[in-house]
């Protein structure tokens, strides 16, 4: 019997940045109209600061509502702690769970890196996280960053670097044959 490889270890070298990046977007994104200006805030000096000082507009991906469900149904697989979520908060994970995939995907397109995109989302995640009580994980990150690649923005897969997006095309083809 052999092992299936675990899909939602598959970025664990940008667990730190994903951390800090996924509050950044779902705040930035409940802000409603869509068209984004995100504050200028202080960050450390390893944390790209693009994505916080940036008066560019986010634009949302343009996803069907096919992509969204599936988008949805792939996080939740990936990362047993959302699936948990999801069942437990309803809606409110449903919206946080789209914004946040959505946000990095507006992010990603906007400045054209991944590692200021991952910031971006955590740091906005972590600001509402009182409101969405979403899970504050490594995998949880990587999770919904990985699967809004491959649902949301896959036009957007020849921004990320090559080892990473090998590891993403790699959990899509695990996500094709798993069963739901």
């Amino acid at each position: 019997m052999t092992s299936r490889p675990r899909p939602h270890r598959f970025l664990a070298g940008t667990a730190v940045l994903l951390i800090i990046a996924m509050g950044a977007a779902a705040w930035a994104w409940s802000a409603g109209d869509h068209t984004i200006s995100t504050p200028k805030t202080t960050t450390s000096a390893t944390t790209p600061t693009t994505a916080l000082t940036s008066s560019r507009p986010l634009k949302a991906p343009q996803a069907s509502v096919a992509d969204v469900a599936q988008f949805l149904t792939e996080v939740t697989d990936v990362d047993p702690a959302l699936k948990s979520y999801e069942k437990q908060s309803g809606n409110v994970a449903l919206r946080a769970l789209i914004t946040d995939g959505s946000a990095f995907c507006a992010f990603l397109n906007r400045d054209r890196d991944i590692d200021t995109a991952m910031v971006s989302v955590a740091v906005g995640a972590r600001q509402v996280e009182s409101q969405t009580h979403l899970p504050m994980s490594v995998t949880t990150f990587n999770s919904v960053d990985s699967v809004a690649l491959l649902s949301l923005c896959p036009s957007l897969q020849s921004v990320v670097p090559s080892p990473d997006l090998a590891k993403i095309r790699k959990l899509g083809a695990a996500l094709a044959v798993a069963p739901n």
